[in-house]
């Protein structure tokens, strides 16, 4: 009975969106398209959890070393409203976790920009009117957002649970209708594992092709974990054994499995994604590492989790422990990173 309501309630989900989609297939509604800047899309079906940032980041390193690039973003659940640039004056909670993390990573590079705003349209604008001499946009999780027309379409989707085998909200995890990768011209499948088989890539390159209708690229992609970085007072970057992993992102379970395989014992304490740390939860954190019992251990977190902890008065609490945050990155197979930078470089060409 629970299972026929989520059904019930995903197919008027689907037919809002589908309706939505079709009044600006036939122009209806309004989409804007700018001849300049480049404006590269990057986004999923699905909910959160696909690995945007790490191919934000990705694009921006690739793109950034000859062009002036802006990243503009919604900046989910901040706590400002309109068109803003990511400065010094910004934190997490100003600007969102992500775009914060961005700003973080390319603070420095008089090349790179970070923005947000609700309304991409208006963004855009607001952007060439803040830096007029900005080359390329990178727009992130912006694949439902119509009312913009990007010269190229990315879409991501896991290698564990590809859009193809999930279903609609609230059934399942996805914004909108599989046939909505038919917008994609690139369809990029991360965390995968990093050997994958020619027979398992052209399984899945072949149950992707119902849901586009025109030659798109697609590339897989796997995580890398680098080394340690400790966060306030603890002078080492080496992990010991014992470790309380807190996340409060949509797909923990990779670098759990990573950490665990590297044979650290892990408590996990999970949070919901873009989970705003309070006071309650620095104290369970405080509480649960020293209920581990083992006088070597230490706290480790994500680099998202960590931009949002350093936003809460407890780092400080939480900074005298051992404490770190795990970076990570995507990365292409070597044969197939070149291909995906040609076709990046080719939409520069428009």
């Amino acid at each position: 009975m629970l299972s026929l309501g989520l059904q019930i309630l995903s197919w008027g989900y689907g037919g809002v969106v589908s309706l939505r989609n079709l009044l600006y297939k036939k122009k209806v509604k309004k989409s804007f398209f700018y001849k300049k800047p480049i404006v590269i899309g990057v986004g999923n079906l699905s909910l959160g959890g696909t690995g945007k940032t790490p191919l934000v980041i990705y694009l921006v390193q690739l793109l950034a070393k000859e062009h002036v690039v802006a990243v503009l973003s919604r900046g989910y659940k901040r706590t400002s409203v309109d068109f803003k640039v990511v400065n010094g004056l910004a934190s997490a909670s100003t600007a969102g976790d992500e775009p914060y993390l961005l700003y973080k990573h390319f603070l420095g590079n008089p090349n790179v920009l970070i923005t947000v705003c609700e309304n991409r349209a208006k963004g855009v604008a607001k952007i060439m009117e803040y830096r007029p001499n900005v080359e390329v946009i990178i727009l992130d999780d912006a694949f439902q957002h119509l009312s913009l027309t990007p010269h190229l379409n990315i879409l991501l989707t896991t290698f564990h649970q590809p859009f193809f085998t999930d279903h609609l909200l609230p059934l399942g995890r996805l914004r909108e209708p599989r046939k909505g990768a038919s917008r994609a011209d690139i369809i990029v499948v991360t965390k995968s594992p990093p050997n994958l088989s020619q027979s398992k890539i052209d399984v899945i390159k072949t149950a992707m092709q119902p849901y586009h209708s025109k030659a798109l690229s697609i590339f897989f992609t796997h995580t890398v974990y680098h080394d340690p970085v400790a966060i306030g007072d603890c002078k080492t970057n080496q992990l010991p054994t014992v470790l309380l992993l807190v996340t409060g992102i949509a797909d923990p379970l990779p670098l759990r499995i990573y950490l665990e395989t590297n044979g650290h014992k892990v408590t996990h304490l999970a949070f919901q994604d873009h989970h705003w740390f309070n006071d309650v939860d620095i104290l369970d954190i405080f509480n649960l590492f020293h209920k581990l019992n083992d006088p070597d251990k230490a706290i480790v977190t994500t680099e998202k989790d960590y931009v949002r902890l350093i936003d809460h008065h407890g780092i400080k609490l939480l900074s005298r422990l051992p404490i770190f945050y795990i970076p990570m990155e995507i990365r292409f197979s070597q044969e197939a990173q070149g291909d995906f930078e040609e076709k990046i470089n080719q939409a520069l060409l428009f």
